[in-house]
């Protein structure tokens, strides 16, 4: 009994390992304009690097190139944008308030 419950807590440990950080568009798109840090966590998760006013995320595959880039003003408020992918440049997006527009 004690080996199955280690092996379902491996497999459970491995799941959740593999589904990582999956970086959908469609979760990237759920991001709007306004919404807190709080919101953004719960459609895309905790970001791989943060800097203040900017959230960075990318995918767990370094030969995978997309990354997502939300922007924060003063209040902790999103105020703007970035999906890129350099591998697929007519999918990229901006929205809003992005440094360099």
């Amino acid at each position: 009994m004690r080996r199955h419950t280690i092996l379902v807590a491996l497999a459970m440990a491995v799941l959740v390992a593999a589904t990582g950080c999956t970086l959908q568009r469609k979760d990237y798109e759920a991001v709007s304009i306004g919404q807190g840090p709080d919101e953004v966590k719960k459609i895309l998760g905790d970001p791989r690097y943060r800097f203040e006013g900017q959230w960075i995320y990318t995918r767990d595959d370094p030969s995978d190139l997309t990354k997502v880039e939300v922007y924060f003003d003063d209040q902790e408020q999103v105020v703007g944008k970035t999906w890129q992918n350099p591998e697929i440049p007519w999918e990229n997006h901006r929205e809003g308030q992005v440094p360099g527009t």
